[in-house]
């Protein structure tokens, strides 16, 4: 914590490093300075690019997901089908029972 003569004082977060500019008299932040996982400061325009940066992320991390979900719907279908032909080979056949395993 640092003294400044305009009377505001700085407070840094032990957690993520960013520096608080506080006004005493109005218990207010007047001013915060973030750090990236390296420690350096990050600039405003740095700022303004991830902010604006997030729809793009978010449709990006939608597509993969889509992406990832594509295949899966078929393989299920193969492995229903695989369990129904099992089950009529054997109709008498119970699945096992959780009490069967002790």
């Amino acid at each position: 914590m640092s003294n400044r003569p305009d009377r505001l004082f700085e407070v840094e977060c032990p957690d993520c490093k960013t520096t608080l500019t506080i006004d005493p008299r109005t218990r207010k932040i007047f001013h915060s300075v973030s750090k990236d996982e390296d420690g350096n400061t990050r600039s405003f325009e740095d700022a303004v690019k991830d902010a604006t940066a997030g729809p793009q992320k978010a449709e990006k991390v939608f597509e993969e997901g889509l992406a990832a979900e594509e295949g899966k719907d078929e393989r299920l279908d193969e492995l229903f089908d695989e369990g129904l032909k099992k089950a009529e080979e054997d109709p008498n056949k119970k699945p096992p029972s959780i009490f069967d395993f002790d």
